[in-house]
């Protein structure tokens, strides 16, 4: 399930997922300017943003960095996720 502030890039655009008010109901993805996203610290700008993707088996997990921590990214295989060959 995606958080308030996540970022995707889809179709050459960058969406961040927003709740404008919660009382209307649940979040939205809404595309961005990646200039309007914030950066580490609160600031805005100032960074280089970057989707990292997994097709199963390949499993990549994003930590983002907070404050002078770097953003860490977990790239993991998981070959339970392959089909059964011996069929």
């Amino acid at each position: 399930m995606a958080n308030i502030g996540d970022v995707e890039y889809k179709y050459g655009r960058v969406y961040i997922l927003t709740q404008p008010d919660a009382s209307n109901g649940p979040p939205t993805w809404r595309v961005s300017n990646p200039d309007e996203i914030p950066g580490p610290g609160g600031g805005s700008g100032g960074g280089t943003l970057y989707d990292f993707d997994g097709v199963p088996p390949i499993n990549v997990t994003t930590t983002p960095g907070i404050g002078n921590n770097p953003t860490i990214i977990e790239t993991s295989m998981d070959i339970q996720q392959l089909d059964d060959r011996a069929k």
